[in-house]
Formats: C-alpha cells, sequence, structure tokens
C-alpha cells in the first residue's frame, strides 16, 4: 500500500499581522495493490491497483476559536494553538516549530506531554475523541511505556502523520 498526501496551508492575517483565521486542506490517496497473487498457466501478468481518496477540510478562526474555548477548562490560546496545529496537520515542521508546539502542550514543564495536555488542544478539532483513543493513539509512539510523551515521542507523532490522523477522526 504506497500513500500520497498533499496538505495545502493558508494563514489570514489582520492589518497588525496578527492570525485571524487558517484553513487546511487535506487530500490523501491509498494505493493499494489488489492483484490476485494465484498461480495461473496464463503468462498473462495481471495488476490491479485500487485508489482511495480522502479528503478534509479543517478552517477555524481566531473568533470561533475564542468562542469554543470559552466552555473548555485550560485551553490553549488562539495564537499558541495555532503553533501545534501547524506541525500536527502538516506532518512535519521547519526549524523550531516542533521544539516550540512541543513546549505549548508541556505545561507543566515536565518534558513530556500528558494525555490532560494533549486534550488541552484536542477536542477543539475533534469532539468525538475521548482519552481512550488518546491513550490508542500515543501508545503508538510511547517507546518507554509511561502513558506520556516526550520530545522524541511527540516528533515520531508528528512525523509519522498520526497527529494528522487524531485531527481527521480516522479512530
Amino acid at each position: 500500500m504506497d500513500a500520497e498526501y498533499t496538505v495545502t496551508e493558508s494563514i489570514y492575517r489582520n492589518r497588525a499581522g496578527q492570525v485571524t483565521q487558517i484553513d487546511y486542506s487535506f487530500d490523501e490517496t491509498l494505493v493499494i495493490d489488489t492483484s490476485d497473487s494465484s498461480s495461473s498457466t496464463s503468462s498473462i501478468t495481471r495488476q490491479n491497483k485500487e485508489k482511495r481518496n480522502r479528503s478534509y477540510d479543517v478552517k477555524i478562526t481566531r473568533e470561533q476559536y475564542l468562542n469554543i474555548v470559552r466552555q473548555q477548562p485550560n485551553a490553549l490560546g488562539f495564537d499558541a494553538f495555532i503553533d501545534v496545529l501547524r506541525p500536527f496537520i502538516m506532518g512535519f515542521y521547519d526549524q523550531d516549530e516542533l521544539e516550540q508546539a512541543f513546549r505549548r502542550l508541556d505545561r507543566d514543564r515536565s518534558g513530556t506531554i500528558h494525555l490532560d495536555e494533549l486534550n488541552s488542544f484536542l477536542p477543539i478539532l475533534n469532539e468525538s475523541i475521548n482519552n481512550q483513543a488518546l491513550q490508542d493513539y500515543v501508545r503508538k509512539v510511547d517507546e518507554n511505556f509511561d502513558g506520556t510523551m516526550n520530545y522524541d515521542e511527540f516528533r515520531t507523532l508528528v512525523l509519522r502523520g498520526i497527529g494528522r490522523d487524531i485531527i481527521c477522526n480516522h479512530i
């Protein structure tokens, strides 16, 4: 199975340079080899491939975000939310973006991200996410089995696209 994806990011700012809206469009194509592997006496080789496409759009304005987080205890501010969202959605990062995202989520400065800290970010985008589902995702990268993510484990979560999967409801 091969996966191809495209992520488009659009950032809108006011005259003061403050981010007012951010849009992401994510298109994923999975190519699955469905060839029949049974042996045949014919010399004809058949190769069948099935393509599956999925598209996701995330659009959030500063105003929408502020209205949502009024109901969320310990929610990140909008600018901090954007700092974390970018590498999660993009699946990669530039320079110190990932370190900054990690620091934004590690609110108790323990050097690890706990589920409660991850919950300060994710429910805003994925209302159906629960602690059990988050634990399942964290287990995919939790090399030391402590139930939290250190920086290297967080980096793996982002680079493998697991963060994007969480946001796009791949539960």
